[in-house]
Parts: structure tokens; C-alpha cells; sequence
């Protein structure tokens, strides 16, 4: 824990993994999203409301061999998003050893009409996304949900094998491409051996449920948002971070919809970004703020480290110098949330490396010759998203890997905030969260585009540019690895 840099980059050897890892057919699938980026057309077709459940739909997304005890888990959420869209449901039971395959073709058969099934959908174990489609009756595009697939889908699923030979999982990768049409979250509950919690599945169900069945009156939020922005010295990266990114954000808002919509704002930068305001931002006057955006580094630690899985992506506050070693009151995880802290209604917005999540395998590897590291024991989430979201967090929008700058700044183009404000926006509009997070997933399919076209040029004769081609394999990778943690159909109070 010396307080060094995750990653220093060597452009040759990125531009050399960018032109052996990625395989253009597979980029090329993402080219026709180019126009409809332009356009702003993702999600559903033009003749349904994305914010009705009813017309949008929404359904569960669970792994054919995991235990149906996820299914019963949520299954309080279920009965409630089913009740939302008109769904029938018929009389269920929970068999011991059940799978989650075995149980949806008692109860979730494609062949019954959607009025009269549970809205679970089952993944197979290796099953690409366009196949997972095709079986369920239809393509990549703008969703039309009467032809099989919702547009909110809830993957409840691990996003990794445990061992050699487990299949229950649901990869980061699927929930990626999912997401670039489709209104895509994750629920995953797991301890430090990465195993179901089950009752912290219901827990955040109930939470959920009951935060929706109150009147807006009754809502225990503050019409706040808390932008939450670390400077350390020497440090380019949070400089840079506090100065494009939270700073303006925090302007932004003063001439934007959320001063419009009546919502404070408190500003914690540089100095100010320690854990004790964090702390007391979060609980002011006993009711989290409506939005906590932060921009911090995220811990990362070797994957020999005994409490890699509980502090991996931990927060690090101003309270570290900046230089030297980190210590552990100078970051703020996820057993700093107090037991009894309510933050019922917040979304979290956490700009930070592995603040959603770890991969097993190094993303980011710069010796092609040796293949991808291991850094951790398992592809895991990380565990103050999970504990955000039981203490009440409707959703936490985070980065899986390290986290880049390439966010807000690309092709000499700083503090290109835009993407954030309209996510920011949409939230305190009331817009349901896997539609208020749209931006992430065009820009995604831009600059995948922009990669597979680069590489495509290469395959026919032009001399790459290193440090060019570097860029946009990191810029790709860094759009592609933000995901929502938590129910895309859930949202803030209406104003």
C-alpha cells in the first residue's frame, strides 16, 4: 500500500494488445449504432414510453444453473414490477436444489404469453448476446419489448466463476453489450468468498418497494446534491478530476435543471474531501442527499492482499497526502457505512477505479507476450456498491477496472462534462435509471466504432500509430466499463 499509480502506460505495447485482442468482426457488430448514437435513438422505439412499465416492461435475468433461490430472493420485487406492468401472476413455489432453469419452465415459459408468465429470463452458461436474443425473438436495435425482451433487465447473477468449473455467473461483458440498447442493471449480493448473501437480495427488494409505495411527501431524501471531488499534490489525475470534472459539474448545476428543479447543492473539493464531511454529507440532518457524485481514486490493492475483496475500490478522501503510504482511515469503504444509516432513495454516482467492480484478469495489460494478469481471485462487485445499496441506495453507477480520464476529456478536448450533466439531469427529472444513463452506452458505441474502423484500416495496409491506436483502445475500454449496480427501473421522486 506504497500510494503508487495502478497503471503506467506504454503506448507501443497497448497499441500492439489493442490490434491482437480485439476482433474487428466482433467490434464491426457495434458500427451500425454510429447513426442512432447521432441521433440519440437508443432504447425503445418511438411509439413506447420508456418510463411506463407497462409499454417498457421489465424483467429479471438470472443464470439457468444458479440456485432459484435468487429468484426467490426477489421475489417481493418481482410480484411488484409484475403487478406495475399487468402481469397475472400464477401461484409459485421454491423447490429445494431447484435450478433457475428448472423453475422458469414451470413458471416462466417462453411459450406462455407475457400477461401470464413471471418476468424471469434465463441465461445459458456461455450463451452469446445475439443468440441470447435470437431465443428470446429478437436482435441488437431499439428495443421493441412486445418482441420478447423488456427494456429494464435486473441481471441477478455473480459476474464470474468461482472455480474452474462453475457456470452460474453472468459476465460484466454481457451486461456491457446489453446495455447499449437495452436498460441494464445488476444486483449482486456476495460475501468475500463470493458466494449469494440471499437475504441481502430481499433486503434491498423490501427497501426498494416500500421506498415506491410512499407518496413523494414522504420521501426521506434532502433535495441535495453532493459533488464530492479529492486533489491531491502531485497528482495529475485528481487535479485533473477536481479541476474538468467536479468543479464544473458543480457550475453546471447552478444554471442547469437541478437548480431549476429546486435542488441544493454541496460542494466538497480538494481540502474539503475528507471522510468526516463525506461522512456527514451522507447523514446530514438524518436523510441521505438525492445524488452523492464523487470522483476520487479507488483503492487497488495486489491480489496476494488478504482484504482485497472488501477494500478493493474503497474511496481514497483528501486525508491521504497524495504521496507516501496509504493508511487505512485514508479511504472510506464499505464497513465505514454505519449500520443503521439510511440513504433510502440515493443514487450514487462513484467516478473511480474499481468502484463498481474487479475483473479476475488485468483489462489494462501492456505485454501482450505474456497474456492478462491475475489481480484478483475472482471477477467480483465490489463491496461498498453492495453495501450502499442496502442501506437504501437505489442504484450506484460505478467503473469496473481502473477508471480514466478519457470519461471527460479525448483528442485534446477537456472537461467535456456533458455526458455526466445529461445523466445528472435525467435523474432529478425523474427519468428511471437504465434510460438516465443512456450517454454512457452511445459513447460506448462511438468510440467502439471509431476502434473497429481504426483496426479495420490497419487490416488493410495502413502503418498504425501507436499511440493513437493506444488511445482509442483505452477510451473504448474505459466508456464500455461503467454500469449501473442495482434496478434500472427504479428512480428519484417525480418532481
Amino acid at each position: 500500500r506504497r500510494g503508487e499509480p495502478l497503471l503506467r502506460i506504454d503506448a507501443k505495447a497497448a497499441s500492439e494488445l489493442a490490434q491482437r485482442s480485439d476482433d474487428p468482426k466482433e467490434l464491426q457488430t457495434l458500427h451500425k449504432t454510429r447513426n442512432e448514437a447521432e441521433e440519440r435513438h437508443f432504447g425503445v422505439v418511438a411509439d413506447v414510453d420508456q418510463e411506463d412499465l407497462a409499454q417498457a416492461r421489465w424483467a429479471v435475468m438470472v443464470n439457468a444453473v444458479d440456485d432459484a433461490r435468487i429468484i426467490q430472493a426477489l421475489w417481493p420485487l418481482i410480484e411488484h414490477r409484475a403487478y406495475q406492468q399487468g402481469i397475472a401472476l400464477p401461484l409459485v413455489d421454491f423447490r429445494p436444489g431447484e435450478t433457475c432453469a428448472e423453475w422458469a419452465s414451470r413458471y416462466a415459459d417462453l411459450k406462455q404469453p407475457w400477461e401470464q408468465r413471471a418476468p424471469v429470463l434465463v441465461y445459458r452458461p456461455g450463451e452469446r448476446v445475439n443468440s441470447w436474443l435470437a431465443r428470446h425473438g429478437t436482435m441488437p436495435g431499439p428495443v421493441k419489448p412486445s418482441q420478447g425482451v423488456p427494456f429494464y433487465i435486473l441481471i441477478a447473477a455473480r459476474p464470474g466463476p468461482l472455480t474452474a468449473n462453475d457456470q452460474a455467473f453472468i459476465s460484466f461483458n454481457v451486461q456491457y453489450e446489453l446495455d447499449i440498447f437495452w436498460g441494464v442493471g445488476r444486483l449482486c449480493f456476495t460475501d468475500e468468498r463470493g458466494q449469494h448473501r440471499y437475504a441481502d437480495y430481499t433486503t434491498y427488494a423490501q427497501r426498494l418497494i416500500d421506498y415506491e409505495r410512499r407518496s413523494v411527501n414522504d420521501v426521506r431524501i434532502r433535495h441535495e446534491i453532493v459533488y464530492f471531488g479529492t486533489r491531491h499534490d502531485l497528482d495529475k489525475s485528481t487535479e485533473r478530476s477536481a479541476l474538468e470534472l467536479v468543479k464544473p459539474l458543480a457550475e453546471w448545476h447552478d444554471r442547469g435543471l437541478p437548480q431549476r428543479l429546486g435542488y441544493g447543492k454541496r460542494l466538497l473539493l480538494a481540502n474539503d474531501a475528507t471522510r468526516s464531511n463525506l461522512e456527514q454529507a451522507l447523514r446530514d440532518e438524518n436523510r441521505p442527499p438525492a445524488i452523492w457524485f464523487s470522483a476520487t481514486h479507488g483503492l487497488g490493492l495486489p491480489v496476494t492482499d488478504r482484504e482485497l475483496i472488501p477494500y478493493q475500490g474503497a474511496l481514497v478522501t483528501q486525508d491521504w497526502t497524495g504521496f507516501g503510504g496509504i493508511k487505512r482511515e485514508h479511504w472510506f469503504a464499505a464497513e465505514d457505512l454505519p449500520s443503521n444509516l439510511s440513504l433510502e432513495g440515493m443514487v450514487a454516482l462513484l467516478f473511480a477505479c474499481y468502484g463498481a467492480g474487479c475483473p479476475q484478469r488485468d483489462e489494462f495489460i501492456f505485454d501482450p507476450e505474456k497474456g492478462r494478469p491475475v489481480i484478483a481471485p475472482f471477477t467480483f462487485v465490489a463491496q461498498l456498491p453492495q453495501q450502499l445499496l442496502l442501506r437504501g441506495a437505489l442504484g450506484v453507477v460505478g467503473h469496473v477496472e481502473r477508471a480514466w480520464t478519457y470519461g471527460f476529456s479525448i483528442d485534446g478536448a477537456r472537461g467535456q462534462t456533458q455526458a455526466f450533466e445529461d445523466v445528472i439531469g435525467r435523474l432529478v427529472a425523474g427519468k428511471r435509471l437504465g434510460s438516465a444513463t443512456d450517454q454512457f452506452n452511445i459513447i460506448q458505441a462511438a468510440r467502439s466504432m471509431t476502434l473497429a474502423e481504426e483496426l479495420e484500416n490497419i487490416k488493410f495496409g495502413k502503418q498504425p500509430e501507436p499511440r493513437e491506436l493506444s488511445t482509442l483502445w483505452m477510451a473504448r475500454n474505459d466508456a464500455r466499463n461503467y454500469m449501473l449496480l442495482g434496478d434500472p427501473a427504479a428512480r428519484l421522486p417525480i418532481p
